[in-house]
Parts: structure tokens; C-alpha cells; sequence
């Protein structure tokens, strides 16, 4: 797991992204994957396991508190 704080605007990039988790602890995220139909807005409480390999956007709507967590991906 890796914790992260993210200031209002700044931007994760997640490279291969299948299997990881986000978990938001305070704040706001906006999540996009690559190919993906969806996106996600969390809050605090909220999380997402992404499923798509190839590259997937976060970014902090405002001063924000994140967990990522890999997991195996079947």
C-alpha cells in the first residue's frame, strides 16, 4: 500500500493499472482509465478497483488523501 497526498490539480499517472486500488481519504479524485467508458469521482470513503491495462489518470479536484494498493490480477 502507498499513501499519498495530492495538492488541488496535480495529476498521478497510473502505468498498467489492472488490479489497483484507490481508496480516497479525504478530498476529491477524478480517475480515468485508457479505453474505458466510465469515469470515477471518490470522495472520502469511496475507493475503486481499476480493470484495464494500458494507462489511467488521477487527479486531485482539490488537496487530496489517497491510498493505492496493488492486487493480483487473475
Amino acid at each position: 500500500m502507498r499513501a499519498l497526498t495530492l495538492s488541488a490539480g496535480e495529476l498521478l499517472r497510473l502505468d498498467d493499472p489492472a488490479g489497483i486500488e484507490v481508496a480516497c481519504d479525504a478530498g476529491r479524485v477524478w480517475i480515468t482509465e485508457e479505453r474505458g467508458l466510465d469515469d470515477f469521482w471518490l470522495v472520502p470513503g469511496d475507493s475503486v478497483r481499476l480493470t484495464r491495462r494500458g494507462l489511467a489518470i488521477l487527479e486531485a479536484t482539490q488537496s487530496a488523501r489517497v491510498r493505492i494498493t496493488r492486487h493480483p490480477v487473475c
